[in-house]
């Protein structure tokens, strides 16, 4: 038993507090105030009442305690009871040093009264105690990922793409393959026009297939107000459930045609994608740089992802739910908050339980990894200097475009201590890397581009 004294309202209070480990992860506190305490918090929270309340007949502070109790003693012994729980387990968790990782279950059944002990109980998840083992000599791969021209002329065409104009056809009237064609159509099962397989100044783009894939490959060389029957396939999303998977008759007529303009590969193509270029190969030239940080990026990010896998199957041990839950909100708050409000507010209502299963087991691997990572650190007597820890704070600064010192000032306390485990973590699994078993490999950045 571990008995304590702490400062509270103007007095001491005193406790006593037994501690018994219910598992790896979970702790409860047996937690006594003495009676004198408790007769202590009674009388200051009738003082402070009594200079509060405003009763006819009685000058403020002169409100007598028989009085007081008559009206208020319900709420008096609520304050004081919350006081007592809080600061009496605030003290007890810091003289048996734990960690906390949620807020404690209390269970109580005594009742306040002046001049006797009141106990009570409180069963808190802890950070578990993780010991790291089997995190030096792991195989690991290390990737060069390799690109060629065919993958700078990938992205080219990716940028014309983005670039492309809708432009009028008028040197022919006959569709042919990638056309937009503009058309009327309307369909029937057996015979009986059915609601829904019809449309007006539809546009579908022939081979693209977004539309009804026989009607599109139909289409090709058909001329425009020719109209013709094709048979398609009712899809299997359709809205009425009997019709699915049978064989509609479509009546199409094309009405006019459109195709994509896309833009010459020339120095002015260059000029309009960004400012920063004179010429083209001054943007083939950032388009390689480009792939070289993705090549790079890549395979850093495999083989750290490498390294906290095998952390984790080699480390088992017991994780908080609470801690669990934690980064289950966190990760579905980080997925709502890319959405408008209105959207993000529907899909919590629609989806939200479900979205938290989903995001259950990439939370639970993060804690794992968070809790291993922190460990390895603390063992291998990992720090994080004053000089990188500004370095982390100007970059993360510079990508909000503020200044580092506005970006402390905003993200101080907890926040910037997050990154400094953050940062202790990443020097963990380099020294992981570096006693590891590496071997290289080469493998192209992009299977259908690298030439």
């Amino acid at each position: 038993m571990s008995r304590s004294l702490f400062f509270c309202q103007g007095h001491f209070m005193q406790n006593n507090s037994e501690i018994k480990e219910l598992s790896t992860i979970e702790r409860e506190l047996t937690i006594t105030v003495d009676g004198e305490s408790i007769t202590q918090e009674l009388n200051k929270a009738y003082q402070r009442m009594s200079q509060k309340v405003r009763l006819k007949g009685f000058r403020p502070g002169k409100v007598p305690r028989y009085v007081l109790e008559q009206y208020y003693k319900a709420d008096v012994e609520q304050e004081v009871l919350e006081r007592v729980l809080s600061r009496s387990y605030e003290n007890a968790v810091r003289t048996h040093e734990l960690k906390p990782v949620a807020q404690p279950k209390v269970d109580s059944q005594a009742q306040l009264i002046a001049g006797l002990d009141f106990s009570f109980t409180a069963t808190v998840e802890v950070k578990p105690q993780v010991t790291v083992s089997k995190w030096e000599g792991l195989d690991l791969t290390q990737t060069t990922y390799t690109f060629g021209d065919a993958d700078v002329d990938a992205e080219l065409s990716n940028l014309q793409d983005r670039q492309v104009k809708i432009v009028p056809v008028e040197d022919r009237d006959e569709v042919q393959e990638s056309d937009l064609v503009e058309l009327n159509f309307s369909g029937s099962v057996d015979g009986e026009h059915v609601q829904g397989l019809n449309g007006v100044a539809y546009v579908v783009e022939v081979g693209a297939g977004r539309f009804y894939e026989e009607a599109e490959k139909a289409l090709v060389g058909k001329k425009l107000n020719e109209s013709f029957e094709v048979e398609v396939v009712v899809p299997d999303d359709f809205r009425k459930e009997e019709l699915r998977g049978k064989t509609a008759t479509l009546q199409i007529s094309p009405q006019g045609l459109k195709a994509k303009s896309k833009p010459d590969l020339d120095d002015e193509f260059a000029k309009d994608i960004s400012d920063d270029f004179e010429s083209l190969d001054d943007l083939k030239k950032a388009i390689q740089e480009g792939l070289e940080n993705q090549a790079s990026q890549r395979a850093d990010n495999e083989i750290r992802e490498n390294v906290v896998d095998q952390l984790i199957e080699n480390n088992p041990f017991e994780v908080p739910p609470s801690l669990v839950d934690q980064n289950v909100e966190q990760l579905v708050i980080n997925q709502l908050s890319q959405l408008p409000q209105n959207q993000a507010e529907r899909i919590w209502n629609a989806q939200g339980p479900a979205m938290k299963e989903e995001s259950r087991p990439k939370a639970l691997r993060q804690v794992r990894a968070s809790l291993i990572l922190e460990a390895l650190a603390k063992e291998l007597d990992i720090s994080i200097s004053k000089e990188e820890l500004n370095e982390m704070l100007e970059s993360e600064a510079q990508k909000l475009g503020i200044s580092a010192k506005k970006y402390r000032e905003f993200f101080k306390g907890d926040r910037i201590r997050d990154f400094e485990f953050r940062m202790q973590g990443e020097k963990a699994i380099d020294a992981v890397i570096e006693k590891g078993n590496l071997k290289e490999a080469n493998k192209p950045l992009r299977e259908e581009a690298t030439a």
